[in-house]
């Protein structure tokens, strides 16, 4: 998301119909910043490695719990039953998480500004 920002501002920043940061209010280091700080939570949801990597941590916990108990068919459902509700938790407690981050960087001046920058690459692309 952020490449393609930057993209955009570097293709067409010349142009004087162009969105700038001075009429929204915005300075270039704010600006900077909150690109980054978006893009890192953006990737800290798409991190495929690490995401799948917790998950089967956390699916296999229940299973090492059970081990401890005899072996049976009751006792590998619960574990399979249980590794699935601790992912599943999991999960939901990720997408909370970010969401909130997300909702707590949030500032109106830029994302109306990126959501211009954008509209004017629609608009001008054809």
């Amino acid at each position: 998301m952020e490449h393609r920002v930057r993209k955009v501002i570097a293709t067409h920043r010349e142009k004087a119909d162009f969105p700038q940061l001075e009429k929204y209010g915005i300075e270039e280091k704010d600006f900077d910043d909150y690109m980054f700080y978006k893009q890192a939570i953006i990737d800290d949801v798409d991190s495929l490695r690490k995401k799948y990597t917790i998950y089967s941590i956390i699916f296999i916990i229940p299973f090492v719990v059970m081990a401890f108990y005899e072996t049976t068919v009751e006792n590998f459902l619960i574990a399979l039953v249980g590794g699935f509700v601790l992912s599943g938790l999991y999960y939901l407690l990720t997408i909370i998480i970010n969401h909130v981050r997300m909702k707590r960087l949030n500032n109106e001046q830029i994302e109306r500004y990126i959501a211009d920058v954008m509209k004017y690459d629609e608009q001008h692309a054809s």
